[in-house]
């Protein structure tokens, strides 16, 4: 366990300031998330905001809703077969595949893709259920919460013909189900179906914030008044880092579309630490990297090592006196890479 004599130069850091959590897309390393929570609740943090991009919306949306990290533990430790999560076959990825083939023809939108959401969204429902005794809407949220997804339309013709990021949050869609925020926000394309809440369709927020440091950014912005305090991002990035995939073994076409997501969210992360963190300003990022190996989409035997791994990895990030080491060489990377450092 973590005290807080270990860590007592990140704890004075986040002394007297507004914490806001947000958590990144990754798969079924979002199991990775836990460790972070369980870090959070050790320490005795405060978090003020959670926000959830795609696998980050699922542990965001159950911390928001109260559950404790032994309780997300204790809940991903029962998912023992992919079948579970993804339905029949879930491995048999040409089988998914004609299925979906079959599926599109006939429903359109809520049939593209290999996977549907009955298994994942009855996983979600009951884990809330168990622990929170129902499925709340946003709006009754122990923390405020944010889920990012992006709206695609109606898809009807004459219907909305611009594609958007949609936050769903305890303020702007109180209504809406914590259930239905998940999902909207893990709807990875061609993986899962959009989801329709409303007359509209939503993919997977991975899309256009695969790190919602901006979401929380820009909320802070529209809330802060000029005597409030100074706000810290705790960012969990479950990006690939410096691993890449293997030429041989048991990668998956859906592992491969995963990977291309992170490469692309990680340039899309560099582009908003730039515009979120500006210590002068007040708002400043601490940028968290838990995960410690692949972890493929359908990769059930790993969780429990995943969490364990992740968990002193963490640990020992906050140990060290210079703990925004990661977001430090982050922001030197993305200004090589926009050509604002020699």
């Amino acid at each position: 366990m973590l005290s807080k004599e270990d860590v007592k130069e990140f704890l004075k850091f986040l002394k007297g300031k507004k914490v806001y959590l947000a958590l990144s897309g990754g798969g079924l390393a979002l199991v990775c998330h836990i460790s972070v929570i369980r870090i959070i609740e050790e320490l005795g943090i405060k978090v003020e905001r959670v926000y959830g991009t795609s696998a980050g919306s699922v542990i965001g949306g159950f911390f928001a809703a109260g559950l404790s990290w032994k309780q997300m533990r204790e809940a991903a430790l029962e998912l023992k077969n992919p079948d579970d999560l993804f339905g029949f076959a879930s491995r048999h990825i040409i089988l998914r595949t004609f299925k979906s083939e079959l599926q599109f023809k006939k429903k359109g939108f809520e049939g593209a893709a290999i996977y549907n959401h009955k298994r994942l969204e009855s996983y979600i429902e009951n884990t809330i259920v168990r622990y929170f005794g129902r499925i709340p809407k946003l709006g009754e949220l122990t923390i405020p919460y944010g889920a990012v997804a992006f709206n695609i339309g109606t898809g009807k013709p004459g219907g909305l013909g611009l594609s958007l990021k949609k936050v769903f949050s305890t303020e702007s869609t109180p209504e809406v189900s914590l259930k239905d925020a998940i999902v909207a926000s893990i709807s990875i394309p061609g993986i899962f179906p959009p989801k329709k809440i409303g007359e509209y369709y939503y993919i997977d927020g991975g899309v256009i914030e695969n790190l919602p440091i901006v979401s929380a950014y820009e909320d802070w912005l529209q809330k802060k008044k000029f005597y409030e305090k100074n706000l810290v991002i705790l960012a969990v990035d479950l990006g690939y880092g410096g691993e890449t995939l293997k030429e041989k073994g048991t990668i998956k076409p859906h592992d491969m579309l995963l990977y291309a997501f992170s490469v692309e969210g990680k340039t899309i992360n560099q582009y908003s630490l730039l515009k979120v963190h500006k210590p002068r300003k007040g708002s400043q990022v601490i940028l968290l990297k838990p995960r410690c190996y692949d972890i493929g989409l359908t990769d059930f035997e790993k969780i429990k090592d995943a969490m364990d791994k992740s968990y002193i990895n963490v640990c020992n990030q906050l140990k060290d006196r210079n703990f925004l080491l990661e977001t430090q060489e982050d922001i030197k990377k993305a200004r090589i890479m926009l050509g604002l450092l020699e």
